[in-house]
């Protein structure tokens, strides 16, 4: 009996070899075509040696918002967007509702009818400018709850509509900075911008005077994180997919020089800010060294596998989701979303918090770990009131750690 087992568990293993090795070369209406590229990451050592510093996080409003992504400071709230489309205000222990994205959905897996805020800005008069990446550049009044488009998604700018809206920052003169992550995939697909390694992606500003939209930058690699460099004539940009920060000059001396800012960063970079010292806070999903690479580390030089992977998950997840149109079942509706966009991959990442503060000039200074992965998948980190706030786009909780 137990031969038999073995035998038939062999068979079906060569069998999924078989198809796994064939899913590159199958005709598939599937745009996904991944190139080879090399991880340079740094070593635990210096302003980035490991230590616990984030083990003793603080779970903020625990199991009552979900992918608090981006956090904003006014008038003694903290406000953020979370899953479902919601703007929220959090003062001391209670959540009031401000506005509300898209429209009620069902689950996450509608997440495109939801809404999905991501970057939060406060301008100086407070008013309150989001980027939501299914409908774009919004500004929100967070007395009324009223939403005003500034940058819908889908205009046309040079050919391509703008489809993944992601974070932004706003200048001395109102002009607004944000990033498009990518032009090709959205939001619910963005780990199949990050497993192709595309270059889509760009940089776009809303010009207050003129109230157009211009390309700044073009061909990057998942821009997320943006904000302002130290100067007040340049922008600091995250290539996620890069491990890098570059720095862009909009305005000045070296107008239109573009360089980099901080490479060989220890993961990928998600949202910048500003610190009170001048420097900048930068977040990450899972810290990595050069002698821990991850499951996807390893598998940068090797396209053809990203490949079979992305399309396997593909081709699963789409039959999952034809069968819950027979069968309208919320799980089989959920499972298939995780599949068919590849979240289900978030669990090879490694549970490893960190978070970076590099000074006015981008050399890292200090360094916040979770070996124990206390709190992972960082977004973004708000220095407030003595305290570091810590968003995530996945996490069920902010943290907080002493700063």
């Amino acid at each position: 009996m137990l031969f038999r087992l073995i035998k038939c568990a062999f068979r079906f293993f060569i069998y999924f070899l078989i198809v796994f090795l064939a899913l590159p070369f199958i005709p598939l209406s599937l745009d996904f075509e991944p190139v080879a590229y090399k991880v340079t990451l740094p070593e635990f050592k210096g302003a980035l040696a490991p230590n616990q510093a984030l083990d003793g996080v603080e779970y903020l409003f625990p199991n009552q918002l979900v992918g608090p992504e981006s956090l904003e400071a006014h008038g003694g709230s903290i406000y953020t967007g979370v899953v479902g489309g919601q703007i929220l205000k959090l003062t001391g222990t209670k959540i009031a509702p401000v506005a509300k994205f898209g429209k009620q959905c069902e689950g996450p897996w509608e997440e495109g009818i939801c809404g999905r805020p991501l970057g939060l800005r406060f301008d100086k008069k407070g008013k309150l400018y989001t980027i939501d990446a299914y409908s774009g550049v919004s500004v929100v009044d967070v007395t009324k709850g009223f939403i005003t488009p500034l940058v819908p998604n889908g205009i046309d700018l040079d050919g391509h509509p703008l489809a993944f809206p992601n974070d932004l920052v706003i200048d001395a003169d109102d002009n607004i900075f944000f990033t498009e992550t990518s032009t090709k995939w959205p939001l619910n697909k963005i780990l199949y911008s990050v497993l192709e390694h595309e270059n889509s992606g760009r940089v776009l500003m809303y010009e207050a005077k003129t109230k157009r939209t211009l390309i700044l930058l073009e061909d990057l690699h998942c821009p997320n994180g943006i904000e302002l460099g130290p100067d007040g004539d340049s922008i600091i940009i995250a290539e996620l997919t890069m491990n890098r920060l570059l720095r862009y000059y909009y305005r000045g001396p070296h107008k239109g020089d573009l360089n980099v800012f901080a490479d060989n960063l220890p993961g990928e970079p998600d949202n910048i800010r500003r610190t009170p010292r001048g420097g900048y806070w930068v977040a990450f999903a899972s810290g990595r060294s050069r002698d821990k690479l991850s499951v996807m580390d390893h598998l940068s030089a090797y396209p053809l596998v990203r490949k079979s992977v992305v399309r396997l998950l593909h081709l699963l997840g789409s039959a999952l989701k034809y069968a819950s149109t027979f069968y309208n079942w919320v799980p089989l509706k959920d499972v298939a979303s995780r599949i068919d966009n590849g979240w289900i991959l978030y669990e090879a990442v490694p549970k490893y918090g960190l978070i970076v503060e590099l000074d006015a000039s981008g050399k890292p200074i200090r360094s916040l770990h979770s070996p124990a992965g206390k709190i992972h998948l960082i977004s973004e980190v708000l220095e407030h009131g003595g305290h570091l706030y810590l968003g995530s786009f996945r996490n069920r909780f902010i943290g907080r750690v002493k700063a």
